[in-house]
């Protein structure tokens, strides 16, 4: 089959369960945020009542899709030998791609309202993460599913090593909820390069940077300031793996 149009069929998929999970999402707020207050909170917000975040999550799968370097998963006809893409490889891809994007904006909303990664949210992201890539080093050909995992796996006992450094020694470091999401973020973004989960972590503690500083002047005081990192995460982790094909 034609290069053009399994990407295309990549695209689609993508995009269609992003639409999927975006309406899910949607409709079961309140039972994955799993707290009436919070939820009271982030009802308020206009953004939040309108179809809006399921929006923005589908065009994150649109735009992270077209860019996403599909050699990764569909092999290149060189007009000589070319091996026959493997179907699972775009099923799985297109599914993290899809799931992640949709759950991208949900999870800021609330992390900047709440200061919270809710775990029915998170858990079942670092469920589907995993599972599609084991399956995807078992029944794939591609290698972007053993660097995903490795990228993932380590970044989240990094990120559990300073939460305990900072349990220890009492002061502010990653939240538990960083933890997790860290699976999640660096796993995703393995699959465009290599590299990309290392440009992933210096773009994510850039913009936390540029975030902890202004909220630091907007409250003139640097010790007082917290931050929901998730935003930070999550933005860099987009921003991280489409760049890096390009960058490294």
């Amino acid at each position: 089959m034609d290069t053009d149009v399994l990407h295309g069929m990549l695209i689609g998929l993508s995009i269609l369960i992003s639409v999927a999970a975006g309406l899910i999402l949607a409709r079961t707020a309140a039972t994955w945020l799993a707290d009436d207050a919070q939820f009271e909170i982030i009802s308020r917000v206009r953004l939040v009542r309108g179809p809006w975040l399921m929006i923005a999550g589908i065009c994150i799968a649109a735009a992270a899709v077209l860019l996403f370097p599909s050699g990764q998963v569909i092999p290149v006809d060189t007009g000589f030998t070319a091996s026959a893409p493997n179907p699972a490889d775009i099923i799985l891809s297109a599914l993290i791609l899809g799931v992640v994007a949709a759950a991208t904006p949900f999870l800021i909303v609330v992390d900047v309202l709440v200061h919270r990664l809710p775990d029915r949210l998170v858990y079942p992201l670092i469920v589907i993460c995993l599972l599609t890539m084991v399956l995807g080093t078992l029944v794939g050909e591609s290698r972007i599913w053993f660097v995903g995992l490795l990228a993932g796996l380590g970044a989240a006992a990094a990120f559990a090593v300073l939460h305990l450094i900072g349990r220890l020694m009492r002061t502010r470091t990653m939240g538990l909820g960083d933890v997790k999401l860290a699976f999640v973020t660096f796993s995703t973004a393995g699959l465009f390069d290599h590299w990309a989960p290392a440009l992933t972590f210096i773009i994510m503690m850039f913009i936390a940077g540029i975030w902890a500083l202004i909220a630091a002047a907007a409250k003139r005081s640097l010790k007082a300031t917290t931050i929901a990192f998730g935003p930070a995460m999550l933005s860099g982790m987009w921003f991280g793996s489409v760049l890096s094909p390009f960058l490294l």
